[in-house]
């Protein structure tokens, strides 16, 4: 996201929190990569903490939330949504990334979670972690070949890809394991050169096999606050055909739009959600915010609940139905070929225990925190709470019962607006209680 952009929000937006329990932050240096928390949902060790964060307290404010949700029907708060979800997530936080980090791509490999790309915090640097699941411990691995700032990508299980992103124009890579264990970076056919300098905060995922997709986004050379440049196409690469170029796609009805949410279900793309400026919106915003220092709506940058559905076999989009609000800025998940978590986030602030630089609130300030699940075969939305911690453009990936939402975004100011937690929530599916 630009940075005025968020500083504006920040400022400026009517903050929407919840109740939660003060504690006391529990200082750990940021770098830390002991093991903490357990693996039961319920606790977290002081090593997740840190001196913004009191993961101890906040894990049980999102148990309270929780079940304060269960107890009310989501149709008595959207319309026409479905009650019932079919799983809930007990959480824990796991060991703090070694560097505070956001907008960048994670794939799970085995049993590793690769992390590169985006923007590994305050200093920026281009880096790549290796988060190892079962003994939740991270390790360095050598840095993409170029600097992939607010990328794009997806994962296969075998590769994990990169494309384009604020600083790396027409690239893609893809990163593996070579013979000898270690990761390796292998270049990919290269985004037409109508990409220009390339895209961020697009929406891209995978058919494993057939399929790469890249959708949306913004052009680079200005903040996601404004379009001066037009929007740059969508493409699909085809994965089963050696040498294959990336080739247009039918266009995505919802028309220019960035920070969409997207995943793949049954060898079909779904996108939701988004946000795209509005010119004149966002005149109004700016002079309210010098003259009066109030906020226009949506800061002159409105979020939409569009979604679609794009067939590749047809080259052909559909739409399917809205989510109950918008959502932007987070990370779909793809669960039993049916299902999709939508990961945050909806352009609201949430608190949680903790501290906030540069605003007056006495708590730890957040993005959208709540879960929505898509069932493809009712195609429709239940709730499944709220996460831990409200982050952005936060990475999420499910390796067995379990998933794992790697850094991201939040809205203060500590490290530049990036968090380093560690998110894991425990998936326990109603069919099997």
């Amino acid at each position: 996201m630009g940075k005025r952009h968020l500083n504006e929000r920040k400022r400026l937006m009517t903050l929407t929190a919840f109740c939660i329990c003060l504690g006391s932050a529990i200082p750990v240096a940021s770098g830390d990569t002991s093991a903490g928390g357990g693996t039961d949902g319920g606790q977290a060790g002081p090593a997740t903490s840190t001196e913004w964060r009191d993961d101890a307290a906040n894990l049980d404010a999102v148990r309270l939330i929780n079940e304060a949700y269960e107890k009310t029907p989501f149709s008595r708060e959207c319309e026409g949504v479905l009650d019932e979800p079919p799983l809930r997530i007990a959480w824990e936080t796991g060991p703090n990334l070694p560097v505070a980090w956001k907008g960048g791509v994670a794939g799970l490999v085995g049993g590793d979670v690769f992390l590169a790309g985006g923007l590994w915090m305050p200093s920026r640097e281009n880096l790549a972690y290796v988060f190892h699941i079962s003994s939740r411990t991270y390790s360095p691995s050598p840095p993409p070949p170029i600097r992939p700032q607010y990328t794009q990508g997806a994962c296969d299980g075998t590769f994990v890809y990169i494309v384009g992103g604020r600083g790396a124009g027409r690239s893609v890579y893809r990163a593996g394991r070579g013979e000898n264990g270690a990761w390796q970076y292998e270049e990919v056919a290269p985004l037409p050169e109508a990409e220009g300098a390339g895209r961020w905060c697009a929406a891209a995922a995978i058919v494993p096999g057939q399929w790469l997709f890249l959708v949306g986004g913004h052009p680079t050379g200005t903040p996601t606050e404004k379009r001066d440049a037009p929007a740059l196409p969508d493409y699909r690469l085809r994965l089963d055909v050696p040498g294959a170029d990336w080739e247009p796609m039918a266009p995505y009805p919802g028309g220019p739009r960035a920070l969409m949410m997207a995943g793949a279900v049954r060898g079909k793309l779904y996108v939701f959600g988004g946000s795209n400026p509005e010119p004149k919106m966002r005149e109004n915003h700016v002079e309210l915010a010098e003259k009066y220092g109030l906020a226009g709506p949506w800061g002159g940058v409105p979020n939409y609940r569009d979604a679609y559905a794009y067939d590749p076999a047809v080259d052909a989009w559909k739409p399917v139905r809205p989510t109950p609000f918008p959502v932007l800025s987070g990370c779909v998940v793809a669960l039993r070929e049916r299902y999709m978590l939508l990961m945050g986030s909806a352009d609201v602030r949430t608190f949680r225990v903790g501290r906030t630089t540069g605003r007056q609130d006495a708590y730890w300030t957040g993005y959208g925190d709540r879960i929505l699940c898509y069932d493809v075969d009712q195609d429709n939305y239940s709730h499944v709470g709220v996460m831990p911690y409200g982050v952005a453009t936060a990475p999420w990936v499910a390796h067995e019962a379990r998933l794992y939402g790697l850094g991201g975004e939040p809205a203060h100011r500590h490290n530049e607006n990036t968090e380093n937690v560690l998110q894991i929530g425990t998936i326990q599916w109603r069919d099997s209680e």
